[in-house]
C-alpha cells in the first residue's frame, strides 16, 4: 500500500510541475496534455487569456469528447490568470 500512494504523489508533482512552453507562457503537464488532446496550439500563445480564446473557440465551434475535461482547464486558467495577472 505505501508503494501505490508513493507512486500516485510522485505522478501528481508530474502532473501539476510547471514547464516551459515559451519565454512568456508556463503551463502544468495535465494542462500541456489536455491541449493536445484537443489539438488546441498554444505554442504560439504568449499569454493564458489567448489560450482561453482558442479554448473557447473549440468548446463553441466543434463537438467535443469530454466537454468537462476541457471546461475544468479553461476554469483553472481563468482562475491562475485572475490571481496572478490582475492587479489588485
Amino acid at each position: 500500500m505505501g508503494e501505490e500512494v508513493e507512486s500516485l504523489v510522485n505522478e501528481s508533482i508530474q502532473n501539476n510541475t510547471f514547464l516551459k512552453v515559451n519565454d512568456k507562457l508556463y503551463l502544468k503537464k495535465y494542462q500541456k496534455e489536455i491541449l493536445d488532446y484537443y489539438h488546441i496550439d498554444y505554442q504560439k500563445c504568449s499569454s493564458i487569456s489567448e489560450i482561453l480564446f482558442l479554448i473557447d473557440e473549440v468548446l463553441e465551434n466543434e463537438e467535443v469528447d469530454d466537454y468537462d475535461k476541457l471546461e475544468e482547464l479553461a476554469l483553472s486558467l481563468q482562475e491562475f490568470n485572475y490571481y496572478h495577472n490582475t492587479n489588485k
